[in-house]
């Protein structure tokens, strides 16, 4: 199947000519460091407008902590399939187990896509993330108990529905109170902290996570981390986005 979009892709990007996209010429060295510049001043005129605003700076803040932890418990589930929950000796049977964990994940990502619209609109897009928070933080305790397979799939589809049910919702947050001028500017600081924080938990886990993937005391840091993030977002996070100034946008 998606070698069939692709080559979809393929066909219409064909279509382009070699100059459709731009640039129509090369720019000099001068040109291309004011408009960096530009980009820049414009990130962080997008940034202060989200600060502002609260709500959507307060759903970015909270996803690139979701996207951390998520990260480390990720990377702890491709050692615990290659170097525990098979025989390390043999790749074909770890990337077996890793494959059955990516699709128990998929099955939570479908569960949240299907849940996030109906629960969402009963308790509002704050307390979904709160509760997804909590269901993260739930399954992480659950891994405590035990690393068996099941146990491991089962926690995945948890983790995979809490993941992507809080980024519905935030996606919701942000593309709801951002104002229109703003709006393109708060999706590209939401792609840097959403793939900036995944990347982040690429490097912490390598340097705490043991070579089995399996460590109690760093899985309790991971579920108290997710407990007290929806605890400060329930107990503190704000509720509606505050008005812009006249002339702030």
């Amino acid at each position: 199947a998606a070698v069939a979009f692709f080559a979809c892709a393929a066909a219409v990007a064909a279509r382009f000519g070699t100059d459709s996209l731009g640039p129509g010429e090369l720019a000099d060295s001068d040109v291309v460091r004011e408009r960096l510049a530009r980009l820049g001043r414009g990130l962080v005129e997008g940034a202060r407008t989200l600060g502002q605003i609260g709500t959507p700076a307060q759903g970015l803040a909270v996803m690139g902590v979701h996207r951390l932890f998520y990260g480390i418990t990720f990377v702890a589930s491709i050692l615990l399939s290659r170097n525990l929950l098979a025989d390390p000796g043999d790749p074909d049977a770890g990337l077996a187990v890793f494959a059955s964990v990516l699709a128990a994940s998929a099955v939570g990502f479908g569960a949240a896509v299907l849940t996030t619209p109906v629960l969402a609109r009963r308790t509002g897009s704050q307390v979904w993330v709160v509760l997804c928070l909590l269901l993260a933080g739930g399954a992480q305790l659950v891994l405590l108990t035990s690393v068996r397979l099941p146990v491991l799939l089962a926690c995945a589809a948890l983790l995979g529905l809490a993941a992507q049910g809080a980024k519905i919702a935030v996606d919701t947050i942000v593309q709801r109170d951002t104002p229109d001028e703003s709006r393109g500017r708060a999706f590209a600081l939401y792609d840097v902290v959403y793939n900036s924080a995944f990347i982040a938990a690429a490097a912490v886990a390598a340097l705490i996570l043991p070579d089995s993937g399996y460590s109690r005391p760093i899985f309790a840091v991971l579920a108290v981390g997710y407990l007290a993030t929806a605890a400060v977002l329930a107990t503190r996070g704000l509720r509606s986005p505050r008005p812009l100034a006249s002339g702030s946008r």
